[in-house]
């Protein structure tokens, strides 16, 4: 799910991907930022996981981000 909302800010201009990266890794003191971390999971692999999220719970949380369905599809990283 942190994967899907910062993909999420991302699409919606709210920060770049290194500003949401850093203030993962700085902020939060993860080892490394959300999207680093997506592209090494493979962002296929994000995206069937809320999927099947998604349709298990049925909620919308779950929902994959628009921005991380188009580089699905596009096979894009986001790095």
């Amino acid at each position: 799910m942190l994967i899907n909302e910062a993909a999420e800010a991302l699409h919606m201009g709210i920060a770049s991907r290194e500003d949401i990266d850093l203030a993962m890794t700085k902020g939060v003191n993860y080892p490394k930022g959300l999207l680093k971390w997506a592209d090494e999971k493979g962002l296929a692999n994000c995206l069937s996981t809320l999927e099947r999220l998604q349709a298990e719970y049925g909620d919308d949380r779950y929902r994959p981000s628009p921005l991380l369905r188009r580089m699905v599809r596009e096979g894009k990283t986001f790095y």
